[in-house]
């Protein structure tokens, strides 16, 4: 495993990442991430607390928008993260809570499927069943959960 995290931090867009003073660089990379993460758990979470019924006069139905954005958020975190990973894969890659993060964003992603097929359905402006309410909370639970762990990594070495 070490030589291919050698390997990935070598490439020449992980070396300019890590190794330029550049504004460009890793802060620009950081930056986006910290986009993405707003725009996918920020939907995520205006979605699942209208679920649990803040905001009770707001039709779900109109949240439908919201899962367009957080699929723009979740693809931008996907290749920032990658190339963060990528400029630190060999002190990342041996971080157990990095993996952690990656399990837990692989939950939230179950866990949206159940929730935006409830949202896109006819229903969603009806009663809202105690499993979607409950599915929202545990999904608000795992986001907060991998902003968290995403923090940790970088004073957890």
């Amino acid at each position: 495993m070490e030589s291919y995290f050698q390997w990935l931090q070598s490439l020449p867009p992980s070396v300019w990442i890590s190794e330029s003073e550049s504004i460009w660089a890793y802060p620009l990379v950081l930056f986006l991430h910290s986009i993405g993460m707003g725009l996918s758990v920020g939907s995520a979470f205006a979605i699942c607390l209208r679920l649990l019924g803040v905001a009770r006069p707001l039709a779900v139905s109109s949240l439908r928008v919201l899962l367009r954005i957080f699929w723009g958020g979740f693809y931008l975190n996907l290749v920032t993260g990658s190339l963060l990973f990528a400029a630190a894969a060999t002190r990342t890659g041996y971080i157990p809570i990095y993996y952690v993060k990656l399990i837990l964003i692989l939950f939230g992603m179950i866990l949206s499927i159940p929730i935006r097929r409830f949202v896109d359905g006819d229903a969603s402006d009806r009663v809202i069943p105690l499993r979607i309410q409950t599915l929202a909370a545990v999904s608000i639970v795992i986001w907060t959960s991998v902003i968290t762990t995403g923090r940790l990594i970088a004073y957890i070495q």
